[in-house]
């Protein structure tokens, strides 16, 4: 089964907003590159990035696989995720949506991550989730494809 974003291959750009406040102050905006690969006959999608956060350039990389039960994410960077990859995990279908949870000092916060279309944009959204179950935006993406001059 090929990955539904492995048809996105190619390069993107556009504005990322994050959320470092969780009262629901104003977002940080900065700038992300993003070059999407299909791997492995395209049972995977990679996305390598490039932002700017806070005003530091920073790196990551997320690895999305599917087959017949689940979708599956595997995201390591240089400003979210600190040294411990995040491991999310969610139902199989063109819809790609997971869960997966991190540390913050002894408490196990969860973190969704959903990519989906947009008319021409391709729109990354994550949600960062209590311990006690709330939700509070974390980050928006919303790239273009990068067409050549």
């Amino acid at each position: 089964m090929a990955h539904p974003l492995t048809e996105l291959t190619g390069s993107w750009t556009g504005p990322a907003r994050t959320w470092l406040d969780p009262t629901g102050g104003e977002p940080d905006v900065g700038d992300w590159r993003v070059q999407i690969e299909s791997l492995l006959d395209g049972r995977y999608a990679r996305l390598r990035y490039d932002g700017v956060c806070t005003g530091k350039l920073h790196h990551g990389e997320m690895t999305l696989g599917v087959d017949d039960h689940e979708h599956t994410l595997y995201w390591i960077d240089t400003f979210h995720t600190g040294a411990s990859p995040l491991w999310s995990t969610g139902p199989a279908g063109p819809a790609v949506s997971v869960l997966g949870s991190y540390r913050a000092g002894d408490q196990r916060w969860g973190w969704r991550t959903a990519f989906r279309r947009d008319g021409d944009e391709l729109v990354i959204e994550a949600t960062n989730i209590e311990p006690s179950g709330e939700e509070t935006r974390a980050i928006e993406v919303r790239l273009t494809r990068v067409t050549a001059a």
